[in-house]
Order: structure tokens, then sequence, then C-alpha cells
């Protein structure tokens, strides 16, 4: 685990009460993504640093998972290669799962939408469903995402109680629809009697991805790390983000997974700053210029103009969030991806 990593698991350990997790199995699922990646970092934390002594299930389709090839031989961690669109076949029972799996990156779900879709809805119910039948008093979280509010209003913050606008000539409709029905899966399990519950994800960002990350903050960066010296946006970089950093994120999902009373939850951040703000910074880090740019692009075309979800169930059940200023999380981000990425870059 590099500094970077550890660093971000000391302050989320000092930050969230997690140790209900002594003694556990969690399942993560999408592991070799951002987010299922960092979950199965700090849970090793745990155990290494803390003597959680918690059992850790590992499961993505690669074969061969690049993000966390570092734990795969490690004391109370297994791996297992699945399509979980088929099905799970862990024979283990779980106490925790963290359903990760599924394409986050826009390139990715607009490419294979078939996949994107039954992986969050077909797999959401035949995971949590085997979960269920092995222990019944199991916890499961779905990582769902803000983009189903992507045809609503932006006037103001997006709660989890608004109506959901959809259209069916939305060209993000596989990745939209499938969270939307893995929440409606989510909520079945709920009504049933079993414990479950749904986190809207916006704009989790930090160290941990892989360097093909084709998300937009990472591209950016994968470009002012190379030599060239005038990094083009696909469009004049307006659409206005609030970016949540991955440690900032680990603690609410946490405090939602172990204590949250309510079914679904917004996850995001506070600071809005625009896209071209974003890369600003990182242009600024790398000494590098930035230019707006007008392009037909698909995936800049079908993302939303501004991103802002409500955070205030949040603040309700568990206070006010200390959030790292945009400015400090990214540029940690930044000294993490030149340590990890140089002498990758063309």
């Amino acid at each position: 685990m590099n500094k970077f990593i550890k660093e971000i698991c000391n302050r989320i350990f000092q930050d969230c009460n997690v140790s209900t997790l002594k003694g556990k199995t969690i399942l993560i699922t999408g592991a070799n993504g951002l987010i299922g990646g960092f979950l199965s970092d700090f849970f090793h934390y745990l155990n290494t640093q803390h003597s959680y002594d918690i059992k850790i299930i590992l499961t993505s389709l690669s074969k061969n998972p690049k993000r966390i090839k570092h734990l795969i031989n490690e004391n109370n961690i297994e791996y297992h290669s699945q399509d979980l669109s088929i099905g799970l076949s862990v024979n283990k029972k779980i106490d925790y799962c963290f359903y990760c799996a599924g394409y986050a990156q826009p390139s990715k779900f607009l490419s294979d939408t078939t996949t994107t879709f039954f992986l969050n809805t077909s797999g959401v119910h035949k995971t949590f469903g085997d979960i269920y039948n092995k222990n019944k008093n199991a916890r499961c979280i779905f990582l769902s995402s803000s983009e189903i509010y992507a045809m609503n209003e932006t006037d103001s913050s997006h709660k989890e109680t608004d109506l959901i606008n959809v259209s069916l000539e939305h060209k993000r409709n596989s990745y939209i629809f499938g969270k939307i029905g893995g929440e409606m899966i989510v909520n079945d399990f709920i009504n049933s009697g079993l414990d479950a519950v749904s986190a809207r994800v916006s704009l989790c960002y930090g160290p941990g991805h892989l360097y093909d990350d084709a998300r937009v903050m990472s591209d950016i960066t994968r470009k002012a790390m190379s030599d060239i010296q005038t990094i083009k946006l696909f469009d004049d970089g307006s659409a206005l983000r609030r970016y949540l950093h991955i440690s900032d994120f680990i603690i609410m999902l946490l405090n939602i997974s172990l204590y949250g009373k309510s079914s679904v939850y917004n996850i995001g951040g506070k600071e809005e700053v625009s896209i071209f703000e974003m890369a600003s910074h990182i242009g600024k880090f790398f000494s590098k210029d930035i230019e707006k740019g007008v392009s037909d692009n698909k995936v800049s075309q079908s993302a939303p103009k501004r991103v802002w979800v409500s955070l205030e169930r949040y603040k309700q059940e568990f206070g006010e969030t200390n959030f790292l200023s945009f400015a400090n999380g990214i540029d940690t981000y930044l000294k993490w991806f030149v340590n990890e990425f140089k002498g990758l870059q063309k």
C-alpha cells in the first residue's frame, strides 16, 4: 500500500467508527475499479494496522485485476473472477456486500449498453439473493448514481425524494435505467424484510484508479503528464460539478452502510467548480495550457450541464461533513498520479 492510499485510510479511520466490522466477512464486487479497489485497500488496512480480522472476498470480471493485484495473496483475502450478470459463485456466508460492479466511466457504459444494464439489475438481484439465502441478516449496499437525475432540472439540488424524469431517447439510458432498476430491486428486498441500502454516488475522484481510466479528470491528467503542451477540452468546459474526494466518499459510504436508517442516500461534494476550472488546476500543476473547445463528442453531449445532489438527508443523520477542499484534494490526487504512473505517459 503506497503512502497516498495509507494516508487516506488513516483519515477515514479517524473520522468514521467502523468497529462493528471486526471479525466480519465482506464481499466487494467490482473490486478492480476505483471505489471497489479503495474499499478493498481500506478493509485490508483495518486488518494489518488495527487487527480487525475481516475476511475479505473480492470479485471482478478481470482474470488479472491490476488495481488489486497487491492484495490477491494476502491473508484473509480471496479473489474470484466472475461475471455477475450470470450470477455469484461464492460459497461463503457474507455479512456485508458492497456492490460496486458495473461501468462508471461514460465511454465504457455508452459502448456496452446491454452489459451495463444487466450488471445493475439482474446482477444485483442474483448477487443479493444468493447472499440472503445464506444469511438473512446480511447488509447489502448497492452503489447507484446521481446520473439518475440527469434529465431533471438543475436550478436546485436533487433530493432523494424527487420524481425522476426519464426519456427513451437519452444516450445514457442503459446506465440510468440500470441504476433505477437496481434501486427498485433493493427496495423489493427491503420490503421483504431484508437489510439493504442504495447510495447515489456523485463524482467521486482521487487516488486508486488504473492508468487507462477514461473519466474526464484522469483523461486530462494523463494528457497533462505527456509531452502535449496545450490540452484541448471536448467542449467549453462550462458544465458544473461538485467533485467528492475518495476519502470523504468512503467516510460517507461507511456511515450509511453501517448506521443509515433510510433506503437511499445521495453521496456528493459541496464545492462547485466547472470542468474548465478543474482542468485549469491540472494545467497549473503540470505547467500546461488548457484550451476550450467545441465538439460533437457523444460523451460530453449526453453529460448533464450541472450535477448537484442534496446532502440534507445525510446531514440530518450524521451531521456536517468536514469536506476536503477541492484545491487540496486535487493536489494530492495529482501528486499520487505522478508517483503512480510516471514513465507510462506517451
